[in-house]
């Protein structure tokens, strides 16, 4: 039977039992049976008024998963989108890229809030809320735990007893946040004098951070990894100390900076020595506006840099990156940066490197290039954006994908056992993609995007097929564009260095921190560590300081 029937059939039947109702009251009744008949019509109306609220409830609940679902679907558009904007954010017009990137994001946290909001309003079952929130991890054990005791009743509610047993504990976690507590430490050291001969003595200074400056280790770590990890720009962390009642100068803080920047050149050039001392690196720039001495307007540097990550081929080196300033892009900058360096660069087609590598024109240099395919990739995926229908950009797009699959499978094994897969499995794959680019591309319009494409990967012919000759090679520059994304995140919170040195100690400070977390630290206590230690340490013993020689007293 169809719900509008019965609806009609319960109507029909309130409305008869109203009419029954009637004739009872009128027909001399005793005072039980009209006291019944009250409650009853009593009964009767309160059905037809729940009827009515939830009627309004189901047209309520219609309208809200409606528009749930509506705010999945565009979440799940967004994120696609997101994703799209990322595979080019560090390409041409990169500022709008990131602009996008920024309101997308912003557009999906709200959507977030709301869907949430909604979800605890309108009460939506369990299973189907967790459908769509995040997986919650769970709480690391090393941090600092307070344990509150909710005591039960100390009486029985059912028998009023006052003895118990305990059966078990049921426990559960939330993280809290306790605001940064500032403190001053205050040295004291006695002066006194021998009572025999009248000689003073007192103990030595303690070592401080900065010369005749106010900060201790921490704050200037905190400062650092605020502006260099957390991109908070000095000024506003000037303003946060002074809600807390401290006034310290953004020019303060600017000459703390300056100072670490100096304390931390040894380190630095320490894992300097590391990276260029190994066989395979990665190699990377990118643009920052840095400010023109007396001008008042801004010009392009540049950063580079240069990580060592053998973890995919299982090498128990410990990863490093450095980075270095400049204030152009010509070819003598990577070339002064890679001048001790003997072995295989992965970086991109950027011209300025084409007369470092070895090759017929350069028989006796000592670098090999290894290409990007994720740079290849890219230039046939944008075909795509603009047209889904390439049949050259999505097969090309098809047979990378197989190429990175077994990539994937090869994640982490031996140099050998990659070179072995990748000449069984991979070879044949990157051999046809090379004799199809060279049959399709006298049929194609030379200007065209896709032709475009094509001589992009035959230029780069011999670099892009190096790595199925060496298992230590990899496939893609992702290492160092991941390594750059802290460059790329800070330039739009911290707008431009202040000057040429500024992009050097800049420089010198994100190959500290980012060394730290490459390897796993905590790069605020490593830093506090370092700076504590640096000024009174041998300095034919700096090597001691690097994050995988102290890292098992900074976890």
């Amino acid at each position: 039977m169809k719900l509008e029937s019965i609806n009609h059939s319960n109507n029909k039947e309130d409305g008869d039992f109203l009419v029954l109702l009637e004739r009872l009251e009128k027909s001399e009744s005793s005072e039980e049976v009209l006291c019944a008949i009250k409650i009853a019509r009593t009964m009767v109306s309160e059905k037809c008024e729940l009827k009515s609220r939830s009627e309004i409830l189901e047209n309520e609940k219609a309208e809200w998963e409606s528009e749930r679902k509506r705010l999945i679907e565009e979440n799940s558009t967004l994120k696609e989108q997101l994703k799209i904007l990322r595979s080019k954010q560090f390409g041409k017009s990169s500022e709008k890229t990131r602009k996008k990137i920024e309101e997308l994001e912003q557009k999906i946290e709200e959507n977030e809030i709301e869907l949430e909001l909604k979800s605890s309003k309108k009460g939506v079952d369990k299973e189907e809320k967790s459908v769509n929130k995040a997986r919650r991890h769970k709480l690391p054990e090393e941090l600092e735990r307070e344990e509150v005791i909710i005591e039960a009743p100390s009486k029985c509610p059912k028998c009023g007893g006052g003895e118990f047993r305990k059966i078990e504990d049921d426990i559960s976690e939330v993280l809290e946040y306790v605001p940064a507590k500032y403190k001053v430490i205050k040295y004291v050291r006695p002066r006194c004098a021998c009572k025999n001969c009248e000689t003073i003595v007192q103990g030595e200074a303690a070592t401080k951070g900065i010369e005749k400056g106010k900060a201790g280790f921490g704050l200037l770590a905190n400062v650092l990894i605020q502006k260099y990890d957390d991109h908070l720009p000095l000024y506003r962390q000037s303003e946060i100390l002074e809600r807390e009642g401290i006034e310290i100068a953004r020019s303060t803080m600017a000459g703390w900076v300056a100072s670490c920047a100096i304390l931390l050149e040894p380190i630095v050039e320490e894992i300097k020595k590391a990276i260029f001392g190994a066989s395979e690196i990665h190699g990377d720039d990118i643009p920052i506006k840095v400010l023109e001495r007396g001008l008042g307007k801004t010009k392009i540097g540049r950063i580079w840099n240069y990580v060592l990550d053998g973890r995919p081929h299982d090498s128990d080196v410990p990863p490093a990156v450095c980075y270095f300033y400049s204030p152009d892009r010509k070819g003598e900058r990577p070339k002064s940066h890679l001048k001790d360096f003997k072995g295989t660069l992965h970086a991109d087609a950027y011209s300025g490197y084409k007369h470092l590598y070895k090759s017929e024109k350069y028989p006796d240099n000592k670098i090999d290039e290894a290409a990007c395919w994720a740079h290849t990739r890219r230039k046939f995926y944008e075909i795509t954006l603009a047209n889904p229908d390439a049949t050259i950009a999505n097969q090309v797009l098809e047979q990378i994908g197989k190429i990175y699959k077994i990539e994937e499978e090869v994640r982490g094994l031996k140099p050998e056992e990659r070179q072995r897969r990748r000449e069984m499995d991979s070879k044949g794959l990157v051999e046809e993609l090379f004799v199809n680019f060279k049959k399709v591309l006298s049929k194609l319009a030379q200007k065209g995007s896709t032709a475009l494409a094509i001589k992009y990967a035959l230029n780069n012919e011999i670099a892009l097929k190096r790595f199925l000759d060496d298992g230590r090679v990899e496939i893609d520059n992702n290492a160092a564009e991941r390594a750059l994304r802290a460059i790329a995140i800070g330039r739009k919170n911290w707008l431009f260095a202040g000057s040429d040195n500024g992009g050097e100690a800049a420089a010198n400070i994100y190959t500290v921190i980012e060394t730290a977390k490459i390897n796993g630290l905590n790069p605020e206590v490593y830093l506090k560590k370092i700076l504590s230690k640096i000024q009174d340490y041998n300095s034919q013993k700096v090597a001691d300081l690097l994050p995988w020689n102290i890292i098992s007293d900074t976890s």
